[in-house]
């Protein structure tokens, strides 16, 4: 997904690394390739993004959310970028038709960047650029009916752009974990009917690796309900958390408007699975808490079905079951939601608390 121009003297000291917990990137003679500052500018094409546009407003949205990282890197982005082309000294983002560019993939980030030997290694990255396909069916909504995750028609733009600027930061594709740098568009945070796309635990740790901790406060905690599945090439890919018998083995499941849907009887106890990610600077032993609501939308106000922590350092996602009981008071032939809400307490000054709760969906025999 990305094109590097160095120089012929360089080649034999450029490879890929793999760090032992997270992330990868490239090195020269076993130095980081990453940009020379902790700032870079990405402008915007004026035709792509146009003012007061949805696209506009998601791009801006996932330089955000990449910016919400532990690393002392961030983009900030400049718009109606008037021309735009390769290799001209800008880090420029539009959409194109130009299927030699794009080579069938629905997003590409070019990635210019020099390794030579000159009196000792010089190396770095110069110049990225970001270009969409004109003819993916994309969405710029949040909406969970809009995305293929959720049983929509379109590929969520903003997880495919997050996966990108990840790659603009310095970062390589990963297939050993649950991340954005993997198979993008099941990469989400959900609760209710919005998603959320965010870059993740791995991938900021491989942001702190690239440039080192920011001094500033960056905390934060999430759930999600999508996991690691396995590899596919270069890509992690994912699949959505389950519920489980109190063995472990699997629910009667159906599927509406787009999610699966767990049968489970009253006082009967189940493993709730999802995936808890510490995209912060600091280790964290947040409380977590355990709902039934009756709407998609678990909150701490919802019906406690119990309480617990966890551990998490800042390296990898963590995938975990809980065994609950579902209530005997719940009404028979309905359907409920059962959930977390990480960080219940709120004991974390966390950059945002948006992406601290998800759910599962269930339908209660009669």
């Amino acid at each position: 997904m990305k094109r590097l121009i160095i120089g012929a003297m360089a080649l034999a000291s450029l490879s890929l690394t793999f760090d032992t917990s997270a992330a990868a990137w490239r090195t020269c003679d076993g130095n980081k390739i990453k940009w020379g500052s902790n700032t870079k500018t990405f402008r915007a094409s004026n035709v792509s993004f146009p003012s007061g546009s949805s696209y506009l407003s998601a791009l801006q949205t996932v330089i955000s959310r990449v910016n919400d990282n532990p690393s002392k890197f961030n983009f900030s982005l400049a718009t109606g970028d008037t021309s735009v082309g390769f290799d001209n000294g800008q880090n420029e983002t539009w959409f194109t038709n130009d299927s030699g560019a794009l080579n069938g993939a629905p997003a590409v980030a070019f990635t210019w960047s020099h390794c030579y030997w000159l009196f000792g290694w010089r190396y770095g990255i110069d110049e990225v650029d970001v270009l969409f396909n004109n003819n993916v069916s994309y969405t710029s909504s949040a909406a969970k009916s809009s995305s293929i995750t959720y049983g929509g028609t379109r590929r969520p733009f903003r997880t495919t752009a997050t996966h990108e600027f990840g790659h603009a930061m310095g970062l390589l594709h990963e297939n050993r974990y649950y991340n954005i740098m993997g198979q993008d568009w099941d990469f989400v945070h959900a609760n209710g009917s919005n998603t959320r796309a965010y870059l993740g635990e791995d991938a900021a740790n491989g942001s702190v690796i690239l440039y080192g901790t920011t001094t500033g406060n960056m905390e934060d905690v999430s759930l999600a309900h999508h996991k690691y599945l396995g590899t596919s090439g270069e890509y992690s890919t994912h699949q959505s958390t389950r519920l489980y018998n109190s063995s472990g083995g699997n629910l009667t499941t159906f599927t509406n408007s787009g999610e699966t849907v767990y049968r489970v009887n009253k006082g009967q106890t189940v493993r709730l699975e999802l995936t808890a990610e510490n995209n912060g600077k600091s280790s964290q032993n947040p409380q977590i808490g355990y709902y039934i609501s009756t709407n998609n939308i678990i909150s701490t106000g919802d019906q406690n079905i119990g309480n617990g922590s966890l551990t998490l350092g800042r390296n990898i996602p963590y995938t975990f079951t809980r065994t609950l009981t579902i209530p005997g008071s719940l009404n028979s032939g309905q359907y409920y939601w059962i959930g977390a809400v990480i960080d219940s307490n709120n004991a974390i000054a966390e950059s945002s608390g948006t992406n601290n709760a998800t759910y599962l969906r269930i339908y209660v025999n009669y």
